[in-house]
């Protein structure tokens, strides 16, 4: 019995162990599939895809660089181009005016570079207009304007800014030979003789009143003492008046008259607003005065004090109160006084 089970084994075990190598193509899958998962198509395919992009990348941009070129060019030639125009509008608008003011009343202009020219008005102190052009001398402004038009002003009388760009004025006419002054008072019935105190004296017979003709109370006033002159160089004209009334204290000052002046027919610059001062007299050189007038050379026609003068009177409304008297201020003498009576 022992040998047939021994027998029967043999077959037994070697058919258990074919069982169990089938086995395990049964328990684990077949021996065909285990090799597909890994097969070697799937990690082949890896590699050939990276380096295919990554190569198509790199030739780009072949045509930009045209485009930078030329937005650098217009870029530096517009702002040059439209930089130089505000600067130029800057330097015309930044030029200052010329401009000159007057420094003392009654300041003849004229109509031309000269005391020998005609006057075309009078400014007074304070008053500003603009510098047009200059003499070549630079003695005389030409500025605008005065009763409409361009005048002559002495540079002595002035002050003036900016002056430096003023042009000198080429075209400028020539002086008359004879310079009147335009008549705003009635003209001496009398030419004037040689001897000024004998003026008085020579005036023609008549009336009762020399100066009815002229309206309002007639002449009041005469010449009772003077002219009489002092050395000064010659520097200015000074004029020093006594308005008295001999028929009131012996001789009481009288105030608000003035005078008219002028100089071979040229009106002097004398202010209207100058008055006589009343019941106060002040000591000169020459005797009393309650009246004082200075004028500088440059205002005077041929810029000098000596030479022929005419004057007379005016009352505080401006009226004639006086004959004309006539006089010679001697070289260097520049001190002028005179008394006028109304007694």
């Amino acid at each position: 019995m022992s040998r047939i089970i021994h027998r029967s084994g043999i077959p037994m075990l070697v058919m258990l162990a074919a069982f169990s190598m089938s086995g395990c193509g049964i328990l684990f899958g077949g021996g065909d599939d285990a090799p597909t998962p890994t097969a070697a198509v799937a990690r082949a395919l890896v590699p050939t895809f990276t380096p295919t992009p990554v190569a198509a990348a790199t030739p780009t941009p072949a045509a930009p660089p045209t485009t930078p070129t030329q937005v650098i060019e217009i870029v530096v030639n517009a702002p040059a181009a439209s930089a130089a125009t505000p600067e130029a509008a800057a330097s015309s608008t930044a030029a200052p005016t010329p401009k000159l003011t007057i420094d003392q009343d009654a300041v003849n202009v004229r109509l031309g570079p000269g005391t020998n020219y005609g006057l075309a008005g009078v400014v007074n102190r304070g008053q500003e207009f603009t510098i047009v052009g200059r003499d070549q001398n630079e003695d005389w402004w030409l500025i605008c304007c005065v009763n409409g038009k361009e005048v002559w002003v002495n540079d002595e009388l002035t002050s003036e800014r900016d002056e430096g760009s003023v042009a000198v004025v080429t075209a400028i006419p020539a002086a008359p030979q004879q310079v009147a002054a335009a008549p705003t008072q009635p003209p001496a019935a009398q030419p004037a003789p040689a001897e000024p105190t004998a003026t008085p004296e020579a005036a023609p017979p008549p009336a009762a009143d020399p100066c009815a003709g002229i309206g309002g109370d007639g002449c009041k006033f005469k010449l009772r003492a003077g002219p009489s002159f002092a050395p000064n160089g010659g520097g200015e004209l000074k004029l020093q008046l006594h308005f008295i009334h001999s028929g009131v204290d012996g001789g009481q000052p009288q105030g608000s008259y003035f005078v008219w002046m002028e100089k071979d027919g040229v009106k002097l610059p004398i202010s209207d607003s100058i008055r006589s001062i009343a019941l106060i007299d002040q000591q000169g050189t020459l005797g009393k005065y309650n009246y004082e007038v200075k004028i500088a050379p440059s205002s005077i026609p041929g810029n000098t004090v000596a030479g022929n003068y005419a004057i007379w009177v005016l009352d505080g409304n401006g009226e004639r109160d006086s004959q004309t008297f006539t006089f010679t201020v001697p070289e260097g003498q520049g001190e002028i006084w005179m008394q006028f009576d109304q007694g």
